[in-house]
């Protein structure tokens, strides 16, 4: 039986059609539209096969254009705009029905050494010391029946994860914009380097945009206005290597929100404290009355 790992490892690894063309193709799980990390993953990956094995993906810089059909594969142009010294930059446009749906540009460089310094890992519970959200899910929806379970992201289960503070998706009060969580694959990623930075991207959208709707107390059961949210844009920046298949912690701030926007920043450690990673992200934050019955 191919394990939940490997069915994220198949989809993430779009179909070479052509010389810099790829195909991608989405899941039946019952989402309205295309998950915003599946993009990034694929993206990226069909990007990664295109430069030499040498140069390593450092920063990615999307933007997300329209909704994804999820019935509908997901055309992927890479456009070999740069191939220098020491870098390598690519342009990825996804496609679906002629229109883009979504574009990035990422760069590739090779390793070297250098000045290192990083910001300490925010003291936390190691996630032996926590118990998985799909746990503490499931008993919010034993104790709260008439409550509907949230539409899931991860919706092939390939990781697990613990918070260490209460579920954003299931705050009712204000809180601070400040919130993360462990994860990690549940099976072993038997593949190099380049596809634990796909995972990571897909990762990397997990509860991203719900940083800056803490503070006023948004969730996917608000009742008193219908919340549309969407992602605009998503960074991510690699430092140094990791594995997804060991435990990551995921630490998200939600700054500021203006404008129906609402900013975000993710940095990514591992258990010994090791900043490997960082995103950025801005969403949709629009807050419409509903009609009076």
């Amino acid at each position: 039986m191919t394990t939940a790992t490997q069915q994220l490892a198949n989809l993430i690894h779009t179909e070479e059609l052509d010389t810099l063309l790829f195909r991608g193709t989405t899941p039946a799980t019952g989402l309205p539209r295309v998950f915003g990390g599946q993009v990034l993953g694929q993206a990226l990956y069909s990007a990664i096969r295109t430069v030499p094995e040498t140069r390593i993906m450092h920063s990615m810089h999307a933007y997300f254009l329209r909704p994804g059909d999820v019935t509908r594969p997901i055309i992927f142009e890479v456009d070999p705009i740069r191939d220098g010294k020491s870098f390598t930059t690519r342009r990825v446009v996804a496609k679906q029905n002629g229109k883009a749906i979504f574009n990035t540009s990422i760069s590739f460089k090779e390793p070297e050494e250098g000045l290192e310094h990083q910001t300490a890992m925010p003291v936390v519970p190691q996630p032996d010391e926590l118990i998985s959200d799909s746990e503490r899910l499931q008993a919010y929806l034993n104790a709260n029946p008439d409550v509907p379970a949230p539409p899931p992201a991860d919706t092939l289960n390939a990781f697990e994860a613990r918070s260490t503070g209460e579920l954003p998706f299931l705050r009712e009060e204000p809180s601070e914009p400040v919130h993360g969580f462990w994860f990690r694959c549940r099976d072993k990623l038997d593949y190099d380097f380049p596809m634990h930075q796909a995972f990571l991207a897909y990762a990397s959208d997990f509860r991203l945009l719900a940083s800056a709707m803490l503070p006023h107390g948004l969730s996917y059961r608000h009742n008193g206005s219908t919340l549309q949210a969407a992602t605009l844009d998503h960074c991510i920046w690699v430092h140094q290597p990791f594995r997804v298949d060991e435990w990551i912690y995921y630490h998200m701030e939600g700054p500021v929100a203006a404008g129906g926007r609402g900013l975000n920043f993710g940095r990514f450690y591992t258990q010994d404290g090791k900043l490997v990673a960082s995103s950025s992200q801005e969403g949709l934050m629009r807050l419409h009355s509903k009609p009076k019955s």
